[in-house]
């Protein structure tokens, strides 16, 4: 899979991302990841538990082995 800098999650750092890691007990690592999905409207691909669990309850698709796709 091709390398992609994604240049706007810079604008939603101190927002959207911290708001996700406070409202779902993430890492600020994770919630980055969970910000850029919702904003791209992409699934997620993540085997961390509560990553999940944040991805689910904000209505993100996962791929891979505990899929929401496959559901």
């Amino acid at each position: 899979m091709p390398i992609y800098c994604e240049q706007e999650t810079n604008d939603h750092v101190w927002g959207r991302t911290l708001e996700l890691a406070d409202r779902h007990h993430l890492t600020f690592y994770d919630a980055t990841y969970l910000e850029l999905a919702l904003r791209l409207s992409l699934p997620l691909a993540t085997l961390d538990d509560d990553q999940r669990q944040a991805a689910q309850q904000e209505g993100v698709p996962l791929l891979g082995k505990y899929s929401t796709l496959d559901s």
